[in-house]
């Protein structure tokens, strides 16, 4: 599997997690299950952005930094100020992604909204990205 073709399945991946999981958490009220389930649409649209761009990504949860990096260096007249609220949001659901998912911490609706906004916005970045 290709670079190309690896980042492409990761893009789509997330976008069906996002479409799925956290739009039928968001629906039942399940906050916690959005933060998670937002984080991890993050990660793997970020992932498949680092596929994109060749870059081997490592195997932990926020990769948020890495994109950036890899982005201002890799991709021409890049968004900045949208690169660092990447940066920003993937650090941000990281840190909430094992106490939503181990009820350590309750979120609340306006927490959770922001992740799932949170999510889209990554996650159209990327799909941007690939267009273009």
């Amino acid at each position: 599997m290709t670079n190309r073709e690896a980042g492409e399945e990761l893009v789509s991946a997330a976008r069906r997690l996002f479409d799925r999981d956290v739009q039928n958490a968001w629906r039942d009220q399940d906050y916690n299950m959005v933060m998670r389930r937002a984080q991890e649409v993050v990660e793997l649209a970020l992932k498949g952005a680092l596929r994109l761009l060749g870059v081997d990504y490592p195997r932990e949860h926020d990769v948020g930094l890495l994109f950036v990096q890899q982005a201002k260096a890799k991709i021409p007249a890049v968004d900045q100020a949208a690169l660092q609220q990447i940066g920003l949001i993937s650090r941000r659901l990281v840190q909430a992604r094992g106490p939503s998912f181990y009820l350590e911490r309750r979120y609340g609706e306006v927490e959770a909204r922001q992740a799932l906004d949170d999510a889209c916005f990554v996650l159209e970045a990327v799909e941007r990205m690939m267009r273009s």
